[in-house]
C-alpha cells in the first residue's frame, strides 16, 4: 500500500472571471476560522459588502501576475507536486489540494478514498501556525475523512518555521537574490486580527500574550502564537545573514476590515522607511512558501509604488521557495523522517 501526501494551500479563483473570483472570496471569507465573528454578521459582511465589491478589484490584481494564464500559486504548486513526487518515489502519492479553489481538498480526498492507503499525510503549507490557515486546513480535511468507512493512519505535519533547515532555505534564497546595494530588509508576514491571538492564548489558559515581550524566543510558552512564530522566524534568518538590528525589521500585511490587526502594518512601515531616507528596500515574506497575490501583487506592485511615492527608489521582493530544489528536499525529509 502507498502513503498519500496532501500539500494544502488556500487556493485561487477557479477562473479569471468576476463571478469565479466572487465565489472564491465567499468560500474563503465564510470560513468561521478566517472571519471569526457570528455567522449572521459574517454572512452579511461577506455576501453583502466584501465579495460583491472586492471581486472586480481582486480579479484585476490577479490578471497582472498570471504565469502562462494561471495563478502563480497554482503554477508553482503543480510544479512542486511533480518534483516532490519524483523525490519521494512510487511508495508515495503526492497531491496538491486547495481549500477554496481547484483542485479542492474535498475532491482530492474523495479520489484518495478509493485507494487502499497505508497512511495519509496532511501537510498545510503554512510555516507559522494560525487557526485561520493551519487550523482551518486540518479541520476541513478531518471533516471529510471522518465520514469514511475505512480511515487509514492520519499524520499531520505543520508549524515548521523553527526548523533549522527551513531557516537555511530562506537564508540561501535571500543571498541568491539580494541586490548588491540595499539599505534595509523588511520581513513582511500575512496579518491576523489581534483577537485571534488572544483566543489561542485563552484556549491554552496560558495568559501568556501581551503582544510585546511575550514573543521573546527565550520565554517559555506561546508555541502556537502566530506573532511569536513570525518574530522567531525573522530573528533566526537575520542572525544567519548577520544583519545588524538597525538593518532589518518585521511587519504584517493584507489587513481586511476595521478591526485591529497585528502591528506594525507593512504599508505604514514602508512609508516610514521611505520618509526616513531608505532608498533601497528588500522585502522578504517567509509566511508564503509559494508566490501568490500577496507577494507578487501586494508587495511587488502596490508596495513598490507606495515606497516610490514617499521617496524610496528601489524595492526588491525576494522570491518565495516555490519549487526550488532545496525546498523539495526539505519537504521530502520532513515527510520521511
Amino acid at each position: 500500500m502507498k502513503k498519500a501526501v496532501i500539500l494544502i494551500n488556500i487556493g485561487s479563483p477557479d477562473e479569471m472571471t468576476v463571478s469565479a473570483t466572487r465565489r472564491y472570496l465567499r468560500n474563503f471569507l465564510m470560513d468561521r476560522r478566517v472571519i471569526d465573528i457570528p455567522f449572521i454578521s459574517r454572512f452579511l459582511l461577506v455576501n453583502g459588502i466584501i465579495a460583491p465589491f472586492r471581486a472586480p478589484k481582486s480579479l484585476n490584481s490577479y490578471k497582472k501576475i498570471l504565469i502562462e494564464n494561471e495563478s502563480p500559486l497554482l503554477f508553482y504548486s503543480y510544479e512542486l507536486e511533480k518534483k516532490l513526487q519524483n523525490a519521494l518515489g512510487e511508495r508515495y502519492m503526492v497531491r496538491i489540494a486547495m481549500m477554496y479553489g481547484k483542485p479542492y481538498l474535498k475532491d482530492v480526498l474523495n479520489e484518495l478514498k478509493q485507494q487502499p492507503l497505508e497512511e495519509i499525510i496532511l501537510l498545510p503549507l503554512y510555516p507559522q501556525y494560525a487557526s485561520s490557515t493551519t487550523g482551518s486546513a486540518l479541520e476541513m480535511a478531518f471533516n471529510e475523512i471522518k465520514q469514511w468507512q475505512i480511515i487509514p493512519n492520519i499524520k499531520t505535519i505543520h508549524t515548521f518555521y523553527n526548523h533549522p533547515e527551513f531557516t537555511r532555505l530562506w537564508v540561501n534564497q535571500i543571498k541568491q537574490h539580494l541586490p548588491e546595494q540595499y539599505d534595509y530588509v523588511l520581513f513582511s508576514y500575512h496579518g491576523l486580527p489581534v483577537r485571534q491571538i488572544f483566543k489561542a492564548d485563552k484556549q491554552l489558559q496560558e495568559k501568556f500574550c501581551n503582544l510585546m515581550d511575550c514573543c521573546d524566543e527565550n520565554k517559555e510558552g506561546g508555541y502556537f502564537c502566530y506573532r511569536k512564530n513570525c518574530l522567531i522566524t525573522t530573528k533566526k534568518i537575520a542572525e544567519q545573514l548577520q544583519l545588524p538590528l538597525e538593518k532589518y525589521g518585521f511587519s504584517f500585511q493584507s489587513r481586511l476590515g476595521r478591526s485591529e490587526w497585528l502591528k506594525p502594518y507593512s504599508s505604514d512601515t514602508i512609508i516610514e522607511l521611505a520618509q526616513k531616507g531608505i532608498k533601497h528596500l528588500v522585502v522578504v515574506s517567509p509566511a508564503f512558501v509559494i508566490d501568490c497575490l500577496e507577494t507578487l501583487f501586494e508587495i511587488q506592485i502596490e508596495y513598490k509604488e507606495l515606497f516610490k511615492q514617499y521617496g524610496g527608489e528601489h524595492l526588491t521582493l525576494i522570491p518565495s521557495l516555490n519549487a526550488e530544489e532545496g525546498w523539495v528536499i526539505f519537504l521530502r525529509n520532513l515527510i520521511t523522517k
